[in-house]
């Protein structure tokens, strides 16, 4: 029986706003794995963009709605992005489609520059890990732990765990990437990559 996975009330304490012109982005996808017949391999519902810290609890409803009707999911990015550096990107990408010929793809631009930039100055990375076994899921946190332990000076931290269909998430600041590949814990680290929000 698969069961809904809702991380709106972690995603939302990990939500901050350090500049005015910061936002989140986060989509609503269909995926074949669940859905067969699509031709590809997702299909995006829709696209949400978060200016400030309630919007999330006012776009609840209709992201829950989405993801029903379209048997999808809604994915957040919790790096930030900046308005301004974002607007600049499209519009780059916009006028390189332009040049192309490829004018069908023109108003996905903004959206794509949404999801392959991040403007995060205090980086959030993504472990993916595929067990609910607590015992491994506190021995890859120790590792994790012990290696920002090990950076002076800074703040960086675990900052949650976000429940997924065969695991968690834990959304983490940076440490030394390479120190703990060498740990071959058998776990992908992301650096830019969204996080489930909602599974119906």
């Amino acid at each position: 029986m698969q069961h809904t996975i809702n991380n709106f009330e972690i995603i939302s304490s990990l939500l901050d706003f350090p500049r005015d012109k910061s936002f989140y982005f986060m989509q609503v996808l269909k995926r074949r794995k669940e859905n067969p017949e699509l031709k590809s391999n997702s299909l995006v519902i829709n696209n949400y963009y978060l200016y400030e810290k309630g919007d999330l609890e006012k776009l609840k409803e209709r992201i829950v709605e989405d993801c029903v009707k379209n048997n999808a999911r809604a994915y957040i990015n919790v790096n930030t992005l900046d308005l301004e550096k974002i607007a600049m990107f499209a519009m780059q990408k916009t006028v390189e489609l332009v040049i192309k010929g490829d004018f069908k793809a023109v108003k996905n631009a903004y959206a794509s520059t949404c999801g392959s930039h991040h403007s995060e100055e205090n980086k959030r990375w993504v472990i993916d890990i595929d067990t609910f076994d607590r015992q491994f899921i506190d021995k890859v946190r120790g590792e994790i732990e012990v290696l920002q332990a090990e950076i002076k000076g800074n703040q960086y931290k675990i900052l949650a765990e976000v429940p997924t269909k065969n695991g968690l998430h834990i959304i983490t600041n940076p440490f030394n990437l390479k120190k703990f590949q060498d740990k071959n814990l058998g776990v992908d680290v992301h650096k830019n990559n969204p996080t489930i929000l909602f599974v119906p």
